[in-house]
């Protein structure tokens, strides 16, 4: 298992130390001899593709890639896996069970509580509510009706809908009891009627989870805990055991829909989603491997694929990308980059600013809003895989925003498409090395993929294929330009800041999406296709609780007004640190591996958007602690923002306090290497390919990515291929590799 047989010869990263272990983590291997190499395995499974890197204790890295397999995804994810083992020299067939044993961590994100959401397979779910609001699932919230819906869509009524709640009507309880927003019991609890909505849903129902949502129980979880003891005494007492989650654990913040939302989704999807992962689980253990599976969470955390609260995973599919461009802004000493992931279903994208992650606390899910923190990412259907039609009533182009996904794919793949796709289109402009695609293991047809395109769009339009085509691809990198100009970046400098491309269609689509526009700079990396998977490893260990409080801090108010104002916020930072403290020395860590961050959501009052603010203190108990906490928010506040949207005196509205809490763990490290010369080896060059551009055929140099090495420029019209995604150079368009194997696009001079 010789990682200089990989493939990829220059190293893309090296397996760092870390001491972290959780108690099943420490078990030894005695087969694993001293001088073994290590691997670190992380997969980012798509609604395409399952990517899958192996990262070695020697720098290299390699890419596995197959269709993602949502009925059962462990299949998806070994086939991925062998193809990436292969690629370092490890058969699988010969080598049995033993392979595995050299993983030093195995991390996995994927669609399978997404998947349980979309096709309505989750647990049937009660649901106990303060009496008077049994429909709230049904209401929800009218801006639900358009999230994630294109301007057009919003627009117009008849597009919006109100989904199918994940609990009908008649599952829902009501109960007599009130709690106001101070946290002061106005009604008792009735508990007769607790009892009795608890043995109808049981009984009568025989629902398999029970999802406990009272109102403020956020500022006071009495009326919850007693209900789930009387459910609890019930369940005993029937000898019947069901899920049973509580909004005032799940998600303890204000905002009563999404709590319901998010307290629903805990009980209906997460233990249904957990089979899934158990799966890939076992298929690794038959290999040889000695650990637990890890997940990722939403907000860029790795845990145990046991965790209790695994709905806070629903949402990881993007957030490996976010977290792996964090590290390489660190790495080439920026603050502020933009991500852009492009796959064959979608194209989302994230702005980190002022080395800041975006984190959405009430994101959207589903059609529902959620309170489950998740690193702000927005999306669009625009990809790869995005059908071409034909508008029947004008004859436009009408691109997606369905898609045709990894299966059955674009029409050169014969597998059952017959609608054109973006790929058949990079396929006919000379882009997409039909020899190449998928590194050549998947079979293309360009021929069907020419008579199709022609048959429905081209002949319609009264326009040559290659014209047509190119129309296509032009407008959906309009679509994607617009969504990071017109949406994501609206408000902020483009000049500050570096536009970053990766997913398996990235670097092929990055400089037709950056567009003319002054970005700073543009990347992106040679692992550019597992790039999700990539950052998935370069995450910690870590869990973060939120919990709301409402406090006002006006600048005429006396230091000891201002203390007894802000108590709420030490008080719940230590609660939550107890909560998390707790949680991690039951998975086996010790208090020694575990490092505490608290934060606060500071705004100035008035204004709409919060920051995030690490404290630099661990509790607030001198006005000297109070000021230290204030003077970074202002910090971050004038580093993120305009000075004009800073009041010369302010009053501070701290909305919410959080408490993260991490142990290291062994994740790949960029590290610099020795510039070569600027010409590329000879060996690196593939000839040249006709490639459509601008209305005309010109002949494209073709490079093999994996033999550039850095220190190599090379000027468009360029195509440089991989086995997992292709870079599209245009004429005017320059590449320079620096020491980390960065990928740096300039305009030429």
């Amino acid at each position: 298992m010789m990682a200089s047989q990989s493939p990829l010869k220059t190293p893309k990263a090296t397996v760092e130390d870390s001491t972290s272990a959780t108690r099943e983590e420490t078990q030894s291997d005695s087969s694993v001899q001293p001088n073994t190499p290590r691997y670190l395995v992380a997969c980012d499974a798509g609604g395409t593709m399952t990517d899958v890197i192996i990262v070695d204790d020697q720098g290299q890295s390699v890419i596995g890639k197959a269709p993602t397999s949502p009925q059962d995804e462990s299949i998806g994810y070994m086939e991925s896996l062998v193809e990436a083992l292969e690629a370092i020299g490890v058969d699988p067939a010969s080598e049995g069970r033993t392979f595995g044993k050299n993983f030093e961590t195995a991390i996995y994100t994927g669609t399978s509580m997404l998947n349980t959401v979309i096709n309505l397979s989750g647990y049937k779910t009660g649901l106990l509510v303060t009496r008077g609001f049994e429909d709230i699932l049904a209401q929800g919230r009218g801006s639900q009706t358009f999230i994630d819906a294109q301007w057009t869509e919003i627009t117009h009524m008849q597009y919006r809908k109100h989904r199918v709640p994940l609990v009908p009507r008649r599952l829902a309880r009501g109960v007599t009891e009130r709690i106001d927003l101070f946290g002061r019991v106005v009604i008792p609890i009735y508990e007769h009627e607790v009892e009795q909505g608890i043995r109808e849903l049981l009984v009568d129902e025989e629902v398999e989870a029970i999802a406990i949502v009272f109102l403020q129980s956020f500022n006071n979880s009495e009326h919850e805990d007693k209900a789930a003891e009387i459910a609890r005494n019930v369940m005993r007492e029937l000898d019947r055991e069901v899920v049973l989650e509580l909004s005032s654990r799940v998600a303890p913040t204000t905002r009563e829909i999404s709590r319901a939302n998010a307290t629903v989704i805990q009980a209906y999807a997460s233990d249904p989603a957990r089979k899934q992962l158990f799966r890939i689980e076992d298929k690794l253990v038959e290999t040889g491997y000695p650990h637990s599976l890890k997940t990722v969470l939403g907000y860029g955390g790795v845990t145990n694929i046991r965790y209790p609260r695994l709905f806070e995973s629903a949402m990881s599919g993007p957030v490996g990308g976010l977290m792996g461009a964090q590290y390489v802004a660190k790495v080439i000493g920026e603050e502020n980059i933009v991500c852009s992931d492009v796959g064959g279903t979608s194209f989302d994208a994230g702005a980190i600013t002022a080395g800041v992650l975006p984190i959405d606390r009430e994101p959207g899910f589903q059609d529902m809003y959620v309170n489950v923190p998740m690193l702000g990412i927005t999306s669009i259907g625009a990809g790869t895989g995005t059908y071409i039609r034909l508008d029947p009533q004008t004859k436009r182009i009408k691109l997606g925003p369905d898609s045709a996904g990894g299966t059955p794919g674009p029409t050169f793949m014969e597998a059952g498409n017959t609608t054109p796709t973006i790929n058949d289109v990079n396929l006919i402009l000379g882009v997409l090395n039909e020899h190449n695609y998928l590194g050549g293991k998947v079979p293309v047809n360009a021929e069907v993929s020419h008579a199709l395109f022609e048959e429905k769009i081209a002949a319609p339009l009264g326009m040559s294929v290659h014209d047509a085509a190119e129309t296509c691809l032009e407008l959906l990198n309009v679509m994607m330009r617009e969504h990071l100009v017109r949406s994501l970046m609206v408000g902020h400098d483009l000049r500050e800041y570096v536009l970053l491309g990766y997913g398996g269609a990235g670097p092929m689509h990055l400089l037709g999406y950056a567009g003319d526009h002054p970005w700073k700079s543009v990347i992106t990396v040679p692992h550019a296709g597992a790039f999700s998977a990539w950052g998935c490893a370069c995450m910690d260990y870590s869990h973060r609780r939120h919990k709301s409080v409402q406090l006002l801090l006006p600048p005429e108010a006396s230091p000891e007004t201002l203390l007894q104002q802000v108590a709420p916020v030490t008080a719940g930072w230590r609660d939550l640190e107890q909560e998390l403290l707790s949680e991690l020395q039951s998975e086996g860590f010790d208090s020694s591996q575990i490092s505490i961050h608290r934060v606060a959501y500071i705004r100035y009052y008035g204004q709409l958007e919060d920051v995030e603010v690490e404290s630099p203190v661990a509790s607030i108990d001198t006005p000297e602690d109070l000021d230290q906490l204030l003077a970074a928010f202002n910090d971050l506040y004038t580093r993120m923002f305009t000075l004009a949207a800073k009041p010369e005196v302010g009053t501070y509205h701290i909305t919410e306090v959080c408490v993260i809490a991490k142990v290291a763990t062994v994740k790949p490290r960029l590290i610099a290497r020795e510039l070569s010369d600027k010409k590329p080896s000879t060996d690196a060059s593939k000839g040249t390919r006709p490639v459509y551009q601008r209305g005309q055929w010109a002949e494209a140099d073709i490079w093999r990515m994996e033999s550039l090495v850095p220190g190599n420029e090379i000027n468009g019209l360029a195509v440089i291929e991989a086995s997992n995604t292709t870079l599209f150079v245009p004429p005017e368009w320059h590449v320079r590799i620096d020491e980390h194997d960065i990928y740096w696009l300039e305009r030429r001079r």
